[in-house]
């Protein structure tokens, strides 16, 4: 899977579960990638101001992230925002390649 649809991915959860009280983190587990490279991620969008609210977790051998509050940043919404609307560009672009298939 592309990385920067998993980011993709990470942002739309988190940005679901920031109704509720209670954070379901059963769709980082849906992501189907490995440990490392979820924890990878996750600091990347950490060091990258997207995300906040994960602890990370030092043990022998590795590292992993508890969730405490995660929330998006501006940053985070920002980029939610623009991909979303790129996804829709896209689409609408493909939609009228369809239509018009001499393009």
């Amino acid at each position: 899977m592309d990385n920067l649809k998993i980011v993709y991915k990470i942002l739309v959860g988190i940005e679901a579960s920031m109704d509720s009280n209670i954070f379901d983190g059963t769709f980082l587990e849906a992501l189907k990638i490995s440990e490392e490279r979820k924890n990878r991620i996750l600091q990347s969008m950490i060091d990258d101001d997207l995300i906040s609210g994960f602890k990370r977790i030092n043990y022998a051998g590795g590292y992993g992230f508890k969730a405490m509050e995660p929330r998006l940043t501006i940053k985070g919404m920002e980029f939610l925002q623009e991909n979303s609307t790129m996804q829709k560009i896209k689409n609408g672009l493909k939609d009228v390649k369809d239509i018009t298939p001499f393009i």
